[in-house]
């Protein structure tokens, strides 16, 4: 293993060699015999590592938890709900009603003009030119 690998996994998987891969480790242990850098790199992986440590999992007292819910739970009894709610913003068990039938007339509406025909559709293969105007560069001719 060369000591830019052994910086790479240090980096990767930190100074704990048994998250390391199982092959990986053998190699690593005989570099860290012989390596001061490597040795050094290792430190500074496990500094790292105490680091985010101890910034993941701050220390809390019982107390100041406690007071957290509390405070929560003030806060939730504090809130109170308003007399009005238009209708599009409240929670009602038919507010998916609406929605579901306006989408079935439009699906019908869409249906029936599409077989009756009440819109002109142009069904055509030819490519028609015919109400096109050509304006020629040459000496502003148009044609």
């Amino acid at each position: 293993m060369t000591l830019k690998e052994f910086k790479r996994y240090a980096a990767v998987h930190g100074a704990n060699l048994d998250r390391w891969p199982p092959q990986v480790a053998p190699e690593a242990l005989a570099l860290l015999d012989g390596s001061e850098e490597a040795r050094r790199e290792l430190d500074d992986a496990a500094l790292t590592d105490r680091l985010l440590n101890a910034a993941t999992a701050p220390d809390l007292s019982d107390e100041r938890e406690q007071r957290v819910y509390e405070r929560i739970l003030e806060r939730l009894a504090e809130r109170s709900v308003p007399e009005f709610v238009p209708w599009f913003l409240a929670k009602s068990p038919l507010r998916a009603a609406p929605t579901a039938g306006f989408l079935a007339a439009m699906a019908v509406l869409g249906f029936l003009s599409y077989n009756q025909a009440s819109l002109p559709f142009q069904r055509t293969n030819s490519l028609d030119l015919s109400g096109a105007m050509i304006v020629s560069s040459y000496l502003g001719e148009t044609r």
